[in-house]
């Protein structure tokens, strides 16, 4: 007698049955120009809702490492499916080899263009380990007949059970630091640098966060510049080539009365990015503070042109009115 009742016997057969039915259309493959369309939503559209799903994944860090594992399912199953309609890729291993190449190919693409494109979003060596486990789970389930029911579900177990991990892990790392950002964003700047001081207390080691923090406290907070001078040296002791955090190392030594030596690392700033959108108003303060007038104007008055309405700008037009320079 079977332990499963006949009605639901009956649901778990015709789920298998579907799961074979779904197995053989991939065999037979699919339309190379649908599998084109599968892979251009799963890997492209995200880049242009990035400024949407960065505040998604910063309300609930770790889980865009669930996001990619799922995309990432779906790409090596459509590739797989691609596969089985191209004769020449001849036997079903060379296939699975060729799908499972091309879906790292992939992964290691996205994160490439991460890295090197500002979309709003970031490379991290996380999200390949969940892409990976995506592109796993999918040639898993696909081998299920020669693996057996029992080996395929246990396989696809762990490697769900890793990813969960890994997003596990990025959610006890981030939390505090994107609670700190959300704060920001919101302008509670007090509620932002208690969640960033947790951040930093829980062991996280980064240029990002030290820079973000010292930022936060000479901008925002009016906290004593020899004081915040050590949280921008750890930072520009950590990524030395990163405009922003030369941008507010310079501020700070500006602030604390070694204009010379700030300068030196605004002025770098400038060059590796001289869009940063408050650059010309630290420039302006330097070159005044140094007695180069000329230099300062120029400065401050591009300060105002660049964003006419925003707090630097006013902070600009202040320093020229009390060099007795127009503000407009």
């Amino acid at each position: 007698m079977s332990l499963v009742p006949s009605d639901e016997r009956s649901i778990a057969e015709q789920s298998l049955f579907g799961g074979m039915v779904c197995l053989d259309r991939l065999e037979r493959g699919i339309p190379w120009w649908s599998g084109l369309v599968i892979l251009a939503v799963v890997l492209v559209v995200p880049n242009f809702l990035a400024t949407t799903l960065s505040r998604i994944w910063l309300g609930v860090p770790g889980l865009d490492k669930l996001a990619h594992f799922a995309a990432f399912v779906v790409v090596f199953v459509t590739l797989y499916g691609v596969g089985g309609s191209q004769v020449w890729l001849g036997r079903k291993p060379v296939k699975s080899i060729a799908a499972v190449a091309l879906s790292l190919a992939l992964a290691l693409g996205d994160e490439a263009q991460q890295a090197f494109f500002d979309r709003g979003r970031t490379a991290e060596f996380a999200d390949l380990v969940a892409d990976a486990g995506g592109i796993f789970v999918g040639l898993t389930c696909l081998k299920v007949r020669q693996l057996g029911m029992r080996r395929a579900f246990a396989i696809v177990t762990v490697l769900a059970v890793m990813v969960a991990a890994v997003a596990f892990r990025t959610y006890q790392d981030l939390k505090h630091f994107n609670r700190g950002m959300a704060y920001e964003r919101e302008h509670d700047y007090q509620r932002a640098r208690v969640e960033y001081q947790l951040a930093l207390e829980s062991g996280i080691q980064s240029a990002e966060l030290y820079n973000t923090v010292a930022w936060l406290d000479i901008e925002f907070l009016d906290a004593d510049p020899t004081e915040v001078e050590r949280l921008a040296a750890r930072a520009f002791a950590m990524d030395p080539d990163n405009p922003d955090v030369l941008d507010t190392y310079g501020w700070v030594l500006v602030k604390s009365g070694r204009v010379q030596e700030g300068l030196t690392l605004l002025e770098r700033a400038k060059v590796l990015n001289p869009k940063i959108y408050c650059i010309d108003l630290h420039l302006g303060v330097a070159y005044r503070k140094l007695g180069k007038e000329e230099k300062a104007v120029n400065y401050l008055r591009a300060q105002v042109t660049q964003n006419p309405k925003d707090r630097f700008a006013e902070a600009a037009r202040r320093e020229l009115m009390a060099m007795g320079e127009s503000g407009s």
